[in-house]
């Protein structure tokens, strides 16, 4: 729920930028008339209409101070607000012009006026046709107010929902990222526990080396921040190592990345369930050797593709599976979603021999 104290407050600035214009326009226009009508005494009358707009301000403001103890209120309490605090402001202002013009400083053309009529009714008369005149200028300010207000509420909104979908993207991203962790935590552990149970001291201690290698770099990163390229796949080298270790020459490796293509932003261990499952899939259901190439390429629509490709058979392959169900392709998919929208593509296939999964961004995140 938003703050309507905070959203609807219009800055005094504004305010005050708002109430000079106002008033600056209506003494242009009344002072720029005279002048062209050829009405005696310019000077004097121009003294007289700038006594009058200082009093107009104070009024006006009178009227925004009482307005802003009303932000909490809705639009048409505080609308029926403003146009009945014009009422009071138009009275004291039309009564005070008439005294001005009419009663102290009388010009010329009213001074015969007063002495060819009853005197109190001509100011009766001058107050009641200023009251409707001023009453449209107060009120039309106070419009103009309350208009203000509301743009300043719809964009607090905009900025407050914007801020929230941020935030909820941040967490989802957080959360699609942590998933990643544990699962191949599991399956390096295990791989570990293989090295361990055949006594290959060396192979393990080198393991447990690219492990705390692996996690150091890949949690060491923002959890929702792009990382380039060249550290993605760095982190995939060393993931490829610690899996080297379990399945020794089975498993193949090779690297088609152009350094151009190093900075290209991706979220961090985007790739991580595409090699896993080229290694889980492709590698330790064989005893043949299995070769993974990773690859990336620019596209002519200013685009990225990231693939990876093993040549490991295709039996027991999934497709891409929908949103909501497993952890690997799935996720890749959910993060891509978040992260990109429709700018975005993930795709896995069967090749000649093999199976190719390959996911296209935006080359420039």
């Amino acid at each position: 729920m938003f703050d309507q104290a905070i959203l609807s407050r219009v800055p005094f600035r504004v305010t005050m930028l708002s109430v000079l214009g106002f008033w600056a326009v209506w003494l242009t226009l009344v002072t720029a008339r005279a002048a062209a009508m050829g009405w005696p005494d310019q000077g004097g009358m121009l003294l007289r209409r700038c006594a009058l707009v200082a009093l107009g301000i104070t009024l006006t403001l009178l009227i925004h101070l009482a307005l802003d103890r009303l932000t909490r209120r809705s639009v048409p309490i505080r609308a029926s607000a403003a146009f009945l605090l014009a009422v009071p402001a138009t009275i004291v202002f039309a009564a005070v012009n008439t005294l001005v013009f009419y009663r102290w400083f009388p010009v010329p053309s009213v001074a015969g006026d007063l002495a060819r009529w009853d005197p109190q009714a001509v100011i009766v008369t001058a107050i009641a046709d200023g009251l409707v005149n001023w009453y449209f200028f107060f009120a039309a300010w106070a419009a103009f107010y309350l208009a203000i207000g509301h743009v300043a509420e719809v964009r607090a909104a905009e900025r407050e929902s914007a801020a929230a979908a941020a935030e909820s993207r941040e967490a989802r991203l957080a959360m699609l990222r942590l998933q990643v962790d544990p699962h191949f935590l599991f399956n390096a552990l295990n791989a570990l526990s293989s090295l361990v149970a055949r006594r290959e001291a060396g192979a393990a201690r080198e393991m447990i080396g690219n492990l705390a290698a692996f996690f150091r770099a890949g949690l060491g990163a923002e959890l929702t921040e792009d990382i380039p390229l060249a550290d993605e796949i760095e982190l995939q080298r060393l993931y490829l190592a610690i899996e080297q270790a379990r399945f020794g020459n089975r498993l193949l490796v090779e690297w088609d990345m152009p350094d151009e293509l190093g900075n290209v932003p991706v979220p961090p261990m985007i790739l991580q369930p595409l090699v896993e499952n080229a290694v889980k899939y492709g590698v330790a259901r064989t005893t043949q050797p299995v070769r993974i190439t990773i690859a990336a390429r620019r596209t002519s629509d200013d685009t990225v593709v990231l693939s990876v490709d093993d040549t490991g058979g295709i039996d027991a392959r999934m497709p891409v599976p929908a949103a909501g169900t497993g952890i690997g392709l799935t996720n890749v998919s959910s993060r891509l979603a978040t992260r990109y929208g429709a700018a975005s593509l993930l795709s896995a296939a069967a090749t000649s021999g093999g199976w190719r999964s390959a996911i296209t961004v935006p080359a420039h995140g």
